[in-house]
């Protein structure tokens, strides 16, 4: 991650029951694995944990292969309380397997 909070990037290898990621039903691992670097992104960027997310998906594949993913979140636009963020999963072999955006909210008052 940058000093500031704008990047973060992410690999990731399978759960050890995993024979690899061709095996793992795509949809709810790879989008919780965005919806993560977008949050990592959000509180980088606002310097506090309380911070909300909302994030699109948009699958490429649905299987791919290899051992390792790398996962990569950006800051595209940031006000005082709401940052825009673009992320995308890449195999190792550099092919693009899902992409999202998400918007992540400072969270403002106690809880």
């Amino acid at each position: 991650m940058t000093p500031d909070g704008t990047r973060v990037k992410i690999e990731c290898t399978p759960p050890g029951h995993f024979q690899g990621w061709a095996n793992v039903i795509h949809g709810g691992i790879l989008s919780t694995l965005l919806d993560e670097a977008i949050t990592y992104v959000g509180i980088a960027s606002f310097d506090g944990p309380a911070v909300t997310a909302q994030l699109e998906v948009r699958f490429k594949k649905p299987a791919m292969a290899g051992d390792k993913l790398i996962v990569t979140a950006n800051r595209v636009k940031m006000g005082k309380r709401l940052i825009e963020v673009e992320a995308h999963i890449d195999s190792e072999d550099g092919e693009r397997i899902v992409e999202g955006s998400g918007k992540v909210m400072k969270v403002i008052g106690d809880f």
